[in-house]
C-alpha cells in the first residue's frame, strides 16, 4: 500500500492518543486494512527518532505471534508525516472498555481481570524471549486490543527504541504520554528495557482490578493504590484482593527492588503459580461473558449517570439507588431490603443492577395516581419474584453440585483438548465434568500429551501443560575463517564472504567449502531445524583441519543452552556444534525456573560432554482420611507427609487407600517455592 494512498484517503481519525492519531486505509478490493499510527510531529521530529524505529522494526520484521498485531512497515506519508503501518485488528481497545467501566456501565470483575492479565504475561514473554535486549516500551491500555473472541492483541510493539531517543524524564514520560518506567539507579534516563515491560504490566494489571486507568497522580506511588484496592468479585459485591496477586503486583511495579520481576518471563512463571495454587482463578468464560456485556452496553442508548452514594472502602465501586414508591408520608424513614439475590428495577430510562442490602430512598408523592399505582404493583411483583428465584436457588446449591470444574491452559494456546477421547475444544479451555477419573489427551503441533486427572464434585481442578513446539523448518549456520574474507560455497551455491550467516538451511548435512589466497578447505555439517551452527576455519594450516568441536548434553528433561543471548540449540540435540575453545553455556528450563552456567573448553574435533542434574524442591503431600503415596513409581510413605525432598520438573503422584481406592496426578515441581498436594480420597 502506497502512501499516497493516505494522502487520498479520509483523514478521519480512528483512535488518538498522546503518540499520534490512528487511520484504516483499506485496499481497493476491500479484503486488507491496514492501520497507519501517524506520530505527533514533535515526536518524530526527535533526532534518532526515526533512525531507532525504523531499525527496531527491521529486526521485529520476522517475529510472528498471534498474540501480537503485524507490523508492516515505517513510512513517510505525502505531508511528511511519519507513519507506523500495521495490519488492522478488529476489536476494541482497552482503553475504551475501561473508559466505559470507569462510568459504572459494566463491571470488570476480578476473574476477568486475571483472564485478561493471564493472556497479556506470556504474550509479552514471548517478546522478551525473542531477544534479551528487546522491550515493547510502551504497553498500556491504549496499545491492547481485546478481540471478539476475547483474546488480547498487542499492537505497535516496535516503538520502545523510538521513544527512548526522546530523553524525556519519567516524570515526563508519565505526564505527557502516559508512559510509566521505573526508576533508574542513580538518577539516570530512564530505560526502555524488559523491567520497563514489567512495570506497564503492573500497571495495566492494577487498572484492570480498579476498573479504570490510572489517574495522573496515582503514579510513581502506585503502592498506596495497590495497598487500598479491592477486588470486585464474580457477584459484584466487594472483597479483600488475593494475597498472592497482591504480592504478584507489588513485584510488577518494582515496588519491592530485591524481589521484583527482572523480565516477562520471570512474571509468568510466578503468575501461573500464583494461579495453580488456588487462590485466584482465571476463568476464560468470566471474560467472555464481561466481553458480551460490554457490546450490550454500547447497542443500549447511553443512560443517565445514577445517584450514587459514596462508599467507605477506599477504590470501592459506588452503589446505585434505587427510587421507591410509597403512598405519601410527610416524613417517610429510609429502609433498608435485605435478599439473598439483586432485584432488577425497570426504570423508564435503563436497567439497573441493584446490589445486596442496598439503601433505598423513599420519595414523597402529593397523590395517588392510577398510572403510579400500577407501576407500584409491578415493582412488587418483581422483587416478590426476585425473591422466590433466590429461594430457589439456595434450595438447589443446598442439594449440592452434580459436576466438578476442569481448567486447562497450555504454552502454546490453541491445542486440541479431549477428555476420554471425545473433543472439547482449544485450549484455554474450562469445562465441566462429572466426577471421577478422566483422561484428557493434548494435541498441539508437536506430540501429543495425555494426561490422568480426578475431578470432584463442586471442586475445580486446574492443569497448566507446556506443549512441544513446531520445529522451524529451516535453520542458520555462522561462518568463520582465519583469516577472514574467503569465498564460502554452501552445497554448490555461493553465498559470500567470511564472516557471515547463512540462513534458510534446511535440517540435514550441508557440504560447504572455503576458497581464498590462504588457502582451501571442505567441511561437512549437520543442520537442525530452528537452531544457527557454528563453523570456524582455519586456512592456515596445512591439513586445513576445523577447530570446531561439538558439546553434547544429558538433562532429565528438556533443557535450552544459550551463549550470550543467543540460542545454541536444546538437549533435544544429540550435540551441538561450536567453536573450539572455552564457551560459558547457560542451561535454562522456564517452566520449573531452571538457570545454570557451565564452563567448557571445547577441543577441535571432539565432543564435549555436559551433564545435567537439577536441584531439589520440597513438596508436601496430604490426602483425607489418608492415603499411601508413591512418587514416579516409588513409595515414600502415608500422609500426612510435609518437606519431602524431590528433584524440580514433573512427577506422576499415586495415591491409594484400602477402601477408597486411588486418585493418580500430575504435578510440576518448580524452584519457586515448595509444592503442596493435597486430595480427598472419598471424592472419586
Amino acid at each position: 500500500m502506497l502512501p499516497a494512498v493516505v494522502a487520498a484517503a479520509s483523514k478521519s481519525s480512528i483512535f488518538q492518543d498522546p503518540l499520534g492519531e490512528r487511520r484504516h486505509i483499506s485496499d481497493p478490493s476491500g479484503a486488507d486494512t491496514r492501520e497507519f499510527l501517524c506520530l505527533r510531529g514533535e515526536l518524530a521530529s526527535a533526532p534518532s527518532f526515526e533512525f531507532a524505529l525504523r531499525e527496531r522494526t527491521s529486526r521485529l520484521a520476522s517475529f510472528r505471534d498471534a498474540y501480537y498485531a503485524r507490523i508492516r512497515s515505517v513510512a513517510r506519508l505525502s505531508d511528511a508525516t511519519l507513519a507506523l503501518v500495521s495490519d488492522a485488528t478488529p476489536g476494541v481497545r482497552l482503553s475504551d472498555v475501561l473508559e466505559v467501566a470507569e462510568r459504572g456501565r459494566v463491571t470488570l470483575d476480578i476473574n476477568a481481570a486475571l483472564t485478561l492479565t493471564r493472556q497479556l504475561v506470556p504474550a509479552v514473554a514471548l517478546l522478551h524471549e525473542h531477544a534479551a535486549d528487546i522491550a515493547h516500551g510502551a504497553i498500556g491500555p491504549e496499545r491492547l486490543v481485546l478481540t471478539p473472541n476475547a483474546r488480547l492483541v498487542i499492537v505497535e510493539h516496535v516503538l520502545g527504541a523510538a521513544l527512548e531517543q526522546l530523553r524525556y524524564s519519567h516524570e515526563r514520560y508519565w505526564r505527557d504520554l502516559r508512559i510509566p518506567l521505573p526508576r533508574s539507579v542513580g538518577g539516570a534516563l530512564p530505560r526502555f528495557d524488559q523491567r520497563a515491560d514489567v512495570t506497564q504490566i503492573g500497571v495495566v494489571a492494577l487498572s484492570l482490578v480498579l476498573g479504570r486507568r490510572l489517574h495522573e497522580h496515582e503514579y510513581p506511588k502506585v503502592g498506596e493504590v495497590v495497598a487500598s484496592a479491592w477486588a470486585i468479585s464474580a457477584r459484584g459485591g466487594l472483597e479483600p484482593l488475593p494475597p498472592g496477586f497482591r504480592s504478584w503486583l507489588m513485584r510488577a511495579l518494582q515496588l519491592d527492588p530485591s524481589r521484583s520481576f527482572s523480565s516477562a518471563v520471570d512474571a509468568r512463571i510466578e503468575f501461573e503459580q500464583m494461579i495453580g495454587e488456588g487462590d485466584c482463578l482465571a476463568s476464560p468464560q468470566a471474560l467472555e461473558t464481561f466481553l458480551a456485556q460490554y457490546h450490550a452496553c454500547l447497542a443500549r442508548p447511553t443512560e443517565p449517570a445514577p445517584t450514587a452514594e459514596a462508599s467507605n472502602v477506599p477504590n470501592a465501586p459506588k452503589l446505585v439507588e434505587v427510587q421507591k414508591i410509597a403512598a405519601p408520608s410527610t416524613h417517610a424513614e429510609p429502609q433498608p431490603i435485605d435478599s439473598p439475590v439483586r432485584a432488577t428495577v425497570i426504570t423508564s430510562t435503563a436497567t439497573e443492577i441493584v446490589q445486596e442490602k442496598q439503601t433505598v430512598r423513599t420519595v414523597t408523592t402529593p397523590r395517588r395516581s392510577p398510572r403510579l399505582i400500577a407501576f407500584a404493583v409491578v415493582l412488587i411483583a418483581i422483587v416478590s419474584g426476585a425473591g422466590f428465584a433466590g429461594r430457589r436457588y439456595f434450595v438447589s446449591m443446598a442439594a449440592g453440585p452434580s459436576t466438578g470444574t476442569l481448567v486447562i491452559h497450555t504454552n502454546p494456546d490453541g491445542a486440541q483438548v479431549n477428555v476420554d477421547g471425545q473433543p472439547r475444544g482449544v485450549s484455554p479451555l474450562t469445562l465441566a465434568l462429572t466426577p471421577g477419573s478422566h483422561v484428557v489427551e493434548l494435541r498441539g503441533d508437536g506430540e501429543a500429551r495425555s494426561i490422568p486427572i480426578t475431578i470432584a464434585a463442586g471442586a475445580q481442578a486446574s492443569q497448566y501443560v507446556e506443549l512441544p513446539r513446531a520445529a522451524a523448518l529451516v535453520g542458520q549456520l555462522q561462518v568463520r575463517t582465519e583469516p577472514a574474507g574467503a569465498k564460502v560455497i554452501v552445497d554448490g551455491v555461493a553465498r559470500g564472504v567470511s564472516p557471515l550467516t547463512v540462513g534458510g538451511l534446511a535440517p540435514g548435512t550441508h557440504a560447504v567449502a572455503f576458497d581464498s589466497e590462504a588457502g582451501s578447505a571442505r567441511q561437512e555439517i549437520s543442520i537442525e531445524p530452528g537452531v544457527t551452527g557454528s563453523l570456524v576455519v582455519a586456512l592456515t594450516s596445512s591439513q586445513n583441519a576445523p577447530v570446531s568441536g561439538w558439546i553434547g548434553v544429558t538433562a532429565p528433561i528438556d533443557v535450552q543452552l544459550f551463549e550470550n543471548g543467543r540460542l545454541l540449540g536444546t538437549s533435544q540435540s544429540e550435540r551441538i556444534m561450536v567453536s573450539a575453545g572455552k564457551h560459558d553455556i547457560e542451561v535454562v528450563n522456564q517452566p520449573i525456573g531452571y538457570r545454570a552456567v557451565r564452563t567448557v573448553q571445547v577441543a577441535p574435533g571432539k565432543v564435549m560432554p555436559i551433564a545435567i542434574e537439577l536441584p531439589k524442591q520440597k513438596i508436601a503431600l496430604n490426602a483425607v482420611p489418608w492415603a499411601e503415596v508413591w512418587i514416579d513409581g516409588e513409595k515414600i510413605g502415608d500422609t500426612p507427609i510435609g518437606d519431602r525432598m524431590v528433584s524440580a520438573g514433573p512427577h506422576e503422584v499415586i495415591f491409594r487407600h484400602p477402601d477408597l481406592g486411588e486418585q493418580r496426578h500430575a504435578i510440576t515441581v518448580t524452584l519457586a517455592a515448595p509444592a503442596r498436594l493435597s486430595v480427598d480420597m472419598r471424592k472419586q
